[in-house]
């Protein structure tokens, strides 16, 4: 492996955006399917060779170093190895993909998750990562030398071909890396930065008009971690004031920042926030 060498960050193992193995999949169809899914997969081709290309955990913790983003990993309960692609086959899953987020704490846990966007047809691959999610462990986040709870963005691509199950899981949203299958992983926002009283406002919101609320963010953050530039892009259901809301909430949100072949680098993001009318809690242990 190369090394990591970039901005403030220590040398150390390279971080790797992919974690890549054998599966399979189908899709569902959602409002928000608003980013290309379909046409970025038929840009993976699905005719996959499965490849491992994950960071070594104990190299990475003993590199120390000022930023690393939580990681999928390769250990028995990475999520790349608990999502059960045998069964997905069996129950006649075909080509799917969907995106996630989730809260890791400090330990690697997810505390809760989210599946969105996923493409249709895809029903048993969002039911199987939900149960995934739910029992998985990451390689958790270090921000400033201290492990941290992020919320952290992802993408499940699911194929079957020749009757084996391909299954990739980046670490991002973007539809160019995605198409591209390139080593990117995107910010990863420091959980305890966001102002969890105007969020919980703009959910309080949307549950009084019994109402589910997206917003979008264009975000720029530098290879520091540093907010540069916020901007709401989309607002649904519009009238309600959710963007604004949401924008004072991640006013001075701190990020672990985005590596590109496993080097922090400077990189303009969307980000999504959903806020549903029956949501138990803003950081709730569960799935939505």
């Amino acid at each position: 492996m190369t090394s990591l060498s970039s901005g403030d960050c220590e040398q150390g193992e390279r971080i790797s955006a992919r974690a890549w193995l054998f599966s399979g999949v189908e899709p569902i169809r959602r409002p928000y399917v608003a980013w290309g899914n379909t046409r970025i997969l038929r840009a993976f081709g699905f005719s996959l060779i499965a490849l491992s290309s994950i960071v070594d955990p104990a190299k990475l913790q003993a590199a120390e170093p000022r930023f690393r983003p939580a990681l999928i990993g390769n250990g028995p309960k990475a999520l790349v190895n608990v999502i059960n692609t045998r069964k997905l086959v069996e129950k006649g899953q075909r080509d799917g993909l969907l995106m996630f987020k989730c809260y890791i704490n400090r330990s690697g846990e997810v505390e809760y998750s989210f599946i969105y966007r996923e493409t249709a047809g895809s029903k048993l691959l969002k039911q199987e990562v939900g149960y995934a999610l739910r029992g998985c462990r990451f390689i958790p986040a270090i921000y400033n030398g201290e492990p941290t709870d992020v919320l952290f963005t992802g993408t499940v691509v699911f194929s079957v071909s020749n009757g084996k199950p391909h299954l990739r899981v980046y670490a991002n949203q973007s539809n160019d890396d995605l198409k591209r299958g390139n080593d990117f992983i995107a910010p990863q926002v420091v959980a305890n930065t966001v102002d969890i009283g105007r969020y919980a406002l703009a959910a309080m919101k949307v549950r009084a008009y019994y109402q589910n609320g997206t917003v979008e963010l264009s975000t720029t953050v530098d290879a520091n971690g540093n907010q540069k530039d916020l901007k709401v892009i989309l607002e649904d259901p519009p009238g309600y004031g959710l963007g604004a809301v949401l924008r004072d909430a991640y006013a001075k949100a701190k990020w672990i920042p985005g590596f590109r072949n496993g080097r922090a680098v400077e990189c303009t993001f969307d980000y999504a926030e959903f806020l549903k009318t029956w949501a138990p809690g803003i950081y709730g242990r569960g799935s939505w």
